[in-house]
């Protein structure tokens, strides 16, 4: 396995913009998808969310699956595109907190100091030092020690200014100046150690590999998988606006979306139960009953600990009242929930895939009012 950077790098700016969906191949594949279906593509239809307060691109429309029969005009309008959600987010949140959001290792710190569970980490790298962190790696030559004198296996290693998991690596084990990755590949200790210096200027996390809380290791694989929570905090108290998790295929070191063959499940912020769960977008969004691998139901399936999820998360986002609109990942650990990150605002498409309906809901509309948002919602 070779690892790239500077591709790492061009796919992580790619992710943070709006989904390139419309060219004439998938263009002409969406229009025969739907004829096949009796239909043909309502781009009178598309255009309400384009130009709607959500502000979506044709590109959005498309990828969120408005083409299809029985989405009502009022309906659509209320999915939000990437260029309205930044708007949201700036309203909502004070720019001065943005630091403990992007650097995790600030976070991690704050967290441990309000006794909330994290992963364990066991060094940092980086050419400042870092106060709280048991082991700091100034050099190449310090993470390749490191690496290779370990005897505690897997490691889990991510940037700590990373976003979407890119640069996000498992090592499974070292040998004769080898690193096994997950899945089987290997690369030179001298290799891994370049790579993580060009992709992330702030350093990285070397931590203990979290394990699945039995009931998903049964229904979802070996990859530990995350609840995602969308908060508001507006008013007195942080609330959950709306949940989903992030199922792994088992292919890849995360669960996040846009690695191929992982799903999403909608679940209810009341009891946490799996009432849809999907995979792909657009003309490729399928609908799941049972996880492909494992073979388990989840349609129905309820998160055991699903209170205790909520109440982590909420303690979490109280500490941050600066960020109004907040988004937490948090894995499903034997020992419990496990808070991974929280976003600045963070994405909407995942809650809006997978529940198949806008996040402008009277509630969000209500939380944009209260942080002072005054442009034109519904």
């Amino acid at each position: 396995m070779i690892l790239d950077s500077q591709q790492d790098i061009a796919l992580r700016g790619q992710l943070e913009k709006p989904p390139k969906f419309l060219g004439p191949e998938k263009l002409a594949a969406l229009k025969e998808s739907v004829r096949s279906q009796g239909g043909s593509l309502p781009l009178r239809t598309l255009l309400g969310p384009v130009l709607g307060p959500g502000k979506l691109t044709i590109d959005e429309a498309l990828y969120f699956g408005l083409f299809r029969a029985g989405i009502a005009p009022a309906d659509a309008a209320r999915f939000v595109g990437k260029h309205s959600q930044a708007k949201f987010h700036h309203h909502c949140n004070d720019v001065s907190w943005f630091a403990v959001v992007n650097d995790k290792a600030l976070f991690y710190t704050t967290l441990t100091g309000a006794s909330l569970p994290v992963p364990k980490t066991r060094a940092i790298s980086g050419d400042r030092a870092r106060g709280g962190y048991p082991r700091r790696l100034s050099t190449k030559a310090d993470v390749t020690a490191f690496l290779l004198q370990n005897r505690e296996w897997p490691l889990f290693l991510k940037p700590i200014d990373g976003i979407f998991s890119i640069g996000a690596l498992k090592l499974m084990s070292a040998a004769n100046g080898q690193l096994e990755l997950f899945g089987g590949d290997s690369v030179s200790a001298e290799a891994l150690a370049d790579y993580i210096a060009a992709l992330s200027e702030t350093g990285y996390l070397f931590q203990d590999c979290l394990v699945p809380a039995p009931f998903a290791a049964q229904a979802f694989g070996a990859t530990v998988p995350s609840v995602r929570l969308l908060i508001l905090f507006s008013a007195a108290e942080p609330v959950i606006e709306s949940a989903v998790i992030k199922i792994p295929s088992g292919e890849h070191v995360a669960d996040n979306y846009w690695r191929r063959n992982n799903m999403l499940g909608a679940l209810t912020r009341e009891t946490g139960t799996i009432t849809r769960v999907i995979s792909g977008f657009g003309p490729t969004l399928s609908e799941h009953q049972r996880h492909p691998v494992t073979g388990a139901q989840l349609v129905d399936l309820s998160i055991p600990g699903w209170h205790d999820i909520c109440a982590t998360a909420t303690a979490a986002a109280s500490i941050f009242p600066g960020v109004r609109t907040q988004s937490w990942d948090v894995a499903l650990t034997p020992e419990g929930p496990v808070l991974l990150e929280f976003n600045y605002g963070g994405d909407l498409n995942l809650h809006q895939l997978a529940h198949g309906r806008g996040a402008l809901t009277d509630s969000f509309i209500e939380h944009l009012r209260r942080c002072g948002y005054k442009g034109r919602l519904l």
